[in-house]
């Protein structure tokens, strides 16, 4: 039996553990265990979190547990290339015009902004992509054309605002393309308009 087992605190985190982490941040500080700078500053670091020991300390003085490292590690992979990370922290976020949507994207905003306008946007094959938002004080707005929906079911939203304004004003018709947005917001906005509003 070797006694040479990895440290599993150095496992690589997912996204979903940093999701889990930001959530127990935010219910400390909605339960006025941190400051509204502190809790800021710990879920930018959770964001940028890379291992397992660099969430530990963002809960030490807190009575929850950090999220614990897998006894196996994840064998469901994305491919990377699906993949593409954005954050912003108290900055504007934009991607319009011509861009390339990828599959999924991922988007971590501390009191900024974000703007994504799918009206001129290549999207991707298979008719689906995602995004995955962990914002914080932060506001998101999403334009759309015909045709294109947006999946807000699967979006944790806490003291935030969400409106879709896309599908109220929509004409029926056929849907090519679904956006699922997915994660968690706090205390911000997510604004969902038609293209030329």
């Amino acid at each position: 039996m070797s006694t040479d087992e990895p440290d599993r605190r150095l496992l690589r985190v997912s996204h979903a553990d940093r999701d889990r982490m930001v959530e127990l941040l935010r219910d400390a500080a909605a339960d006025g265990r941190l400051d509204t700078s502190e809790l800021e500053e710990r879920v930018e670091r959770a964001l940028r979190a890379r291992t397992f020991a660099d969430l530990e300390p963002l809960t030490e003085d807190l009575p929850v547990a950090a999220p614990a490292p897998p006894a196996v590690p994840d064998t469901t992979l994305v491919p990377a290339d699906d993949v593409v990370r954005w954050q912003a922290a108290g900055q504007r976020f934009r991607r319009e015009g011509a861009w390339t949507v990828p599959p999924v994207v991922e988007l971590g905003l501390i009191g900024g902004s974000a703007r994504l306008d799918y009206t001129q946007a290549l999207l991707p094959e298979g008719g689906r992509s995602t995004l995955r938002l962990s914002t914080s004080g932060s506001r998101v707005r999403l334009t759309v054309p015909p045709g294109v929906a947006v999946d807000l079911s699967d979006l944790a939203a806490t003291g935030s605002r969400v409106r879709d304004h896309a599908a109220r004003r929509a004409a029926p018709g056929v849907v090519t393309h679904v956006i699922t947005v997915t994660g968690t917001m706090y205390g911000g906005s997510l604004r969902v308009d038609p293209s030329g509003s």
